[in-house]
């Protein structure tokens, strides 16, 4: 404050409006003592305490001027503008005139210690201007006075309104309206109010009222940005002559009102400012200092109530989040109290059929729906087995217990994509199922659920849930009703698990049943070792045969309990062991202790025994006692052999009396003295000689066979041409009227006994003769086979039976079930002969006969014999 004389320092007489004008700093100080004795001035700082007092001191000491100048004048401004700010910073009536009184007071104070150095004859002229003044001052005060009172009285009435308004409301879009309407109709001259509110660095247009568009366009601006953003910004109040005009104001819908004066103030929350109120005015250009004290006292209990309000609504909000979080939470623990009494019922489930019931009995209600299937997929995934429903009528169900994968269904789709199906409405179904539309089994709900079945992410499954009305599915309830599925997914997958091993295990049962039952009857004796050989089942034929009982077997090895044996015996079943492979017909000797010292003979056959996988966990032994047939197979051998022996030697001795019977048949047919009759009576000796002489050598060959390790041949260059057309010569001139024919081709060379091969081919021949109809022919064919010879002799008429020809090559056997009317000879030995010594080149021979073809004999022989009968 500028330094000034005091009025001491001052000589002469000052009037006073001299005295106001050159001790205005000492009059300001003074009262500037004494209001802040006020309690209401206490915390202002000076500029907002009295920067109002050197325009009102300028305007009184004009007034006292004019006065002294005979021009009359008044303070009607200035005390209008002194109430306002007094309203604005809440001062009451009392405080208003304190303040007054106390400029008064210092005035006159300064004044009056002015005056008393002034001569008497001057107190006239001062005592009239302190009149004047006093009258003034009055007025100045009542004015002042009476400003405030209508001030306050239509602030409080404006409050009053916005108050009313946000009463009874916690929803701010709603609020916002009713207050900047009340804020609307409290000034005349304003024509639209517009709150913008802050979210993060955007003021937006939360509500207006003659500028409605800003709110429906969504119309915001930065803070910083702009008319609004600066006011933002900067946190104080701003106003602007033009908008309409203005490059500041960023929206259009002030130029298309026309807006003139526009007006902002921000809505501050201590240092923050929350958004920005703003006024326009289509025919004014300013505001007066009324409407804008007014307009910033609507604004700062607006800005309360919005924080009310807001407050309020968090509040809820943070309720209702609450109650939502309650509510959850209830839901959860009742889910969760489902979910345990779910699983409770699943872990006492045993079988599938178990399961399939507690999930619908138990999980589907558990799930809140009104109906519930569970299906199962075929191992081949062809297929879907309805195991159970709840909440359907048995017609609707009747056709859907087994019906294929890829049915139109929802059960498909779950299966096809392993993800589960909600249909919060009928609607939705039907669009993608439309075939399922005029359906009442389907039509009666209203939401549907599909649920996947899966284990180790193979759908094994599904589950479907039907709702009676439209439902919608949260998240959390999604993810309830997956956590649902799993654990019965889990359950079936048990179940089956189950199911398969109760089968297993009965089946094992069954088998173990019947294979104790096998063991027990059949006469052999059967037994089974671990990888270790030792015993772990047997009969209780095969314990007789061993001797210990079947008991006393149990956990030994071979060697424990046959220790005279196991030489034989182990190292078979380590070859069984080690190739996998069985072991058949082994004949094992020796004794045991069931008869000791007795030696005995089995006819065993070891093999592996596996398991499902095919790997070998243990080793099997089918026995059977073969020691009486060993002893009857010895005595048997014995008599024949001593049989053909003993043949062998007769035919040996009886071929010399032969030989001199012949001698002398022949010699008596020399005679020239033997009468007709007695020649027939020698023919007839030679004839049955010849053919006792071609048995015996039968006889001889067959011992020689049978005990000699075969038919002895001597093999040397042959033309088997040259020799077959020999026997075919022979044989037709030993039947005449049949006819036999030769067929030749290719080289017929080799090494045989030439003989035994004649022998071969006339025993072939005769067959073929003896066999065969009188009126066909026989043939012989002849083939060059390379290392080979084949030779072939066919024959027509009736077939050997089937039956007989598997022992045709048997001694003693013959074609049919008598003996052929020409047929010369009565052993049945030919063909046996034939076998042998085509055995005895290493060669092979074979029969074939049929109702149409005939009858065949085919020989094959190598062209150079190595046989073990070639001596």
């Amino acid at each position: 404050m500028a330094e000034h004389p005091t009025p001491l320092e001052i000589p002469g007489h000052l009037s006073l409006h001299e005295f106001i004008r050159s001790h205005r700093s000492h009059i300001l100080e003074d009262w500037e003592r004494a209001v802040r004795q006020l309690p209401c001035t206490r915390g202002l700082p000076y500029p907002r305490l009295g920067s109002h007092l050197p325009v009102l001191l300028e305007r009184m000491a004009e007034m006292m001027e004019a006065r002294d100048q005979g021009v009359p004048g008044g303070l009607a401004e200035t005390p209008e503008l002194d109430a306002l700010d007094r309203l604005d910073l809440g001062y009451d009536l009392e405080e208003v005139s304190g303040e007054y009184s106390a400029l008064r007071d210092s005035i006159l104070r300064l004044y009056t210690a002015h005056l008393e150095q002034r001569a008497a004859h001057e107190l006239a002229v001062m005592l009239g201007e302190l009149a004047y003044f006093h009258r003034a001052f009055d007025a100045l005060m009542a004015a002042a006075v009476a400003r405030h009172a209508r001030a306050r009285e239509r602030t409080f009435q404006v409050l009053e309104r916005i108050s009313q308004s946000a009463r009874g409301t916690e929803d701010l879009d709603a609020f916002l309206p009713k207050l900047l309407r009340v804020m609307l109709e409290a000034t005349t001259t304003v024509d639209s109010v517009t709150l913008l509110l802050r979210e993060g660095d955007v003021l937006r247009a939360r509500a207006s009222v003659g500028l409605e568009e800003l709110v429906t366009s969504g119309f915001f601006v930065h803070v910083g940005e702009g008319f609004g953003g600066r006011i933002a910004a900067e946190r104080r109040p701003m106003a602007l002559r033009s908008a309409a005009t203005s490059p500041q104001v960023k929206s259009g819908a002030f130029r298309r009102q026309g807006t003139r004066g526009l007006y902002g103030i921000p809505l501050m929350q201590g240092e923050e400012a929350l958004g920005v109120a703003l006024m326009g005015s289509r025919t004014a250009f300013d505001f007066s200092n009324e409407d804008k004290l007014l307009f910033g006292a609507m604004v700062s209990r607006a800005t309360a109530l919005i924080l009310q309000v807001q407050l309020t609504a968090r509040e809820r909000q943070a309720r209702e989040r609450a109650e939502r979080a309650l509510e959850r939470l209830r839901a959860q623990e009742s889910r969760t109290a489902r979910l345990q009494e779910v699983t409770a019922a699943l872990s006492e489930a045993l079988t599938t059929s178990q399961v399939a019931h507690v999930v619908v009995a138990k999980a589907v209600r558990a799930l809140g729906a009104a109906g519930g299937s569970l299906g199962l997929l075929s191992e081949d995934g062809q297929w879907f087995d309805m195991l159970e429903t709840t909440g359907y009528a048995e017609a609707e169900t009747r056709d859907w217990r087994h019906f294929p994968a890829d049915s139109p269904v929802m059960y498909r789709d779950v299966v096809r994509t392993g993800a589960p199906l909600f249909y919060e409405s009928l609607e939705s179904v039907l669009a993608d199922y439309p075939h399922w539309r005029g359906h009442p089994e389907v039509e009666e709900y209203g939401a549907f659920v599909c649920l996947p079945l899966t284990v180790e992410g193979r759908v094994v499954g599904a589950m479907g849930l039907s709702f009676r009305r439209r439902h919608p599915f949260p998240a959390d309830e999604r993810a309830w009703m997956e956590v649902v599925s799993g654990q019965c997914a889990q359950a079936l997958e048990r179940g089956r698990l189950y199911d398969a091993e109760r089968r297993a295990r009965t089946g094992a049962q069954e088998a173990l049943s019947r294979l104790d039952a096998i063991m027990e009857t059949v006469p052999v004796g059967l037994g089974f070792w671990d990888m270790e050989l030792r015993y772990v089942r047997l009969n209780e034929h095969l314990a007789r045969m061993n001797g210990p009982t079947a008991r006393e077997h149990l956990g030994k090895c071979i060697r424990e309990v046959l220790p005279k044996i196991a030489d034989q015996v182990e190292p078979v079943l380590h070859q069984v062991v080690e190739t996998g492979q069985p072991v058949m017909d082994v004949e094992v000797a020796g004794e045991t202790p069931a008869r000791p010292g007795v030696k005995r003979y089995w006819l065993a056959s070891y093999y592996p025994v596996r398991d499902a996988d095919g790997s070998v966990t243990g080793l099997g032994v089918a026995a059977m006692d073969i020691s009486e047939q060993k002893r009857a197979e010895d005595h048997l051998r014995r008599t024949a052999e001593f049989r053909e022996r003993f043949m062998s030697i007769v035919s040996h001795d009886l071929r010399n009396p032969l030989n001199a019977i012949l001698l002398s048949a022949n010699a008596l047919l020399r005679s020239e003295d033997l009468g007709e009759r007695h020649v027939k009576g020698a023919r007839r000796i030679i004839a049955s000689a010849e053919r006792m002489k071609r048995m015996i050598s039968d006889l001889l060959d067959f011992a020689r066979g049978r005990l000699g390790g075969g038919i002895p041949i001597s093999p040397r260059p042959v033309e088997l041409t040259a020799l077959c057309r020999e026997v075919v010569e022979e044989l037709e001139a030993g039947r005449p009227g049949r006819e036999v024919d030769l067929e030749v081709e290719g080289n017929l060379q080799g090494e045989w006994d030439a003989d035994r091969l004649s022998q071969l081919l006339i025993n072939l021949g005769k067959n073929a003769l003896d066999y065969s109809p009188e009126e066909s022919r026989v043939r012989f064919s002849l083939y060059d086979e390379g290392e080979l010879v084949r030779l072939a002799v066919h024959n027509a008429g009736a077939p050997i039976p089937a039956e007989r020809l598997g022992s045709i090559f048997e001694p003693f056997r013959r074609f049919g079930e008598e003996q052929s009317p020409t047929s010369t000879s009565g052993l049945g030995l030919g063909l046996y002969i034939v076998e042998q010594i085509v055995r005895a080149h290493g060669g092979s021979v074979s029969v074939r006969s049929t109702e149409e073809e005939g009858t065949t004999f085919t020989v094959r022989l190598p062209r150079h014999p190595a046989g073990t009968g070639a001596h």
